[in-house]
């Protein structure tokens, strides 16, 4: 099983500061390209979390985890793995993307092909829910991870 989350881990030591931005995947070769429809519903299936995680009053603001199970990793790869803030840490077979400030925004609307930063209105309150990655106080960051996740059950591998 194979996860994909826009919440951070924490690289041991040596990784962290050795390996930053390591992209050697010994395995890639193995992994072949998905399909121009395979990558558009991917997309379409993290924009429609991302929107539905995003609310419209003041409790629903602050960080958000999402989770999407099963999420393939020819598809993770082909979405980040040529950015420039792309990493692979080999030890826990997690891949990491992160996206922070002005800059983030842009390659968020350019990697998943949506214009919008604002994702929802609520036409009733004339409320907007959107991502925020920068205002008066500083930057802010999403974070995309991939993580291999091994589960058994009836003696079988899954």
């Amino acid at each position: 099983m194979s996860t994909m989350t826009s919440t951070s881990g924490f690289p041991c030591f040596h990784e962290r500061n050795k390996h930053k931005n390591n992209k050697l995947i010994s395995h890639r070769h193995l992994l072949c390209k998905p399909s121009d429809n395979t990558l558009s519903f991917y997309r379409d299936t993290i924009i429609i979390r991302l929107k539905n995680s995003l609310g419209f009053n003041r409790h629903s603001i602050g960080k958000k985890h999402i989770t999407i199970d099963a999420f393939p990793e020819n598809v993770f790869l082909s979405l980040f793995e040529n950015e420039q803030n792309f990493k692979y840490i080999p030890s826990q077979q997690k891949y990491q993307y992160v996206l922070e400030g002005t800059e983030g925004e842009e390659k968020l609307k350019r990697i998943f092909k949506y214009d919008e930063i604002i994702f929802c209105e609520d036409i009733n309150t004339l409320t907007r829910g959107y991502i925020l990655f920068e205002d008066n106080d500083g930057q802010y960051k999403i974070t995309f991870s991939w993580m291999q996740k091994e589960r058994k059950k009836n003696n079988k591998i899954f």
